[in-house]
C-alpha cells in the first residue's frame, strides 16, 4: 500500500512512472516540470489514495495511456487514471462478493489478488 512507503521510495517509484509516462506519451519534459510532476503524484497517493498497491498505480498509469484520449500528463490527468483504477477495484470487490466473478477482467482480477480492501 501507498501509506507503507517512506516519502524517499515513494518520490523515487513516482520519478521513474513519470518518467516512463512521458516517453509513452511521446512527451518531452525538462527536469524541472519532471520533478514538479512528481511531487505532485506522490501528493496525490498520500492525500487521496493511500490504500491503493503501487501495482494498481502502475495499472492505472498504463490503463490511462492505452485507453484514454489523455495525452497530456498534468496532475488533473493522474488524478482521474487513479479514480478510475480505484473504481475498477470496487467494483471488483463488489462482483467477487457477489459471485460474479466472470464480470472481472483479468487486469484487475490481478490486482485484487494483491490489493487489500480498500475502504
Amino acid at each position: 500500500m501507498i501509506k507503507e512507503l517512506n516519502k524517499v521510495e515513494l518520490e523515487k517509484r513516482c520519478l521513474h512512472l513519470i518518467g516512463k509516462t512521458f516517453v509513452e506519451l511521446g512527451q518531452v519534459k525538462d527536469e524541472l516540470e519532471k520533478i514538479e510532476l512528481t511531487g505532485k503524484l506522490s501528493n496525490i497517493l498520500i492525500n487521496r489514495f493511500p490504500k491503493l498497491s503501487w501495482n494498481a498505480v502502475e495499472q492505472a498509469f498504463e490503463d490511462g495511456i492505452l485507453e484514454t484520449d489523455d495525452f497530456h500528463l498534468c496532475s488533473k490527468t493522474m488524478y482521474k487514471w487513479l479514480y478510475r483504477i480505484r473504481e475498477k477495484i470496487w467494483n471488483g470487490w463488489a462482483n467477487l462478493e457477489k459471485g460474479s466473478n466472470h464480470s472481472i477482467d483479468n487486469k484487475t482480477k490481478a490486482l485484487l489478488s494483491n490489493q487489500k480492501l480498500i475502504g
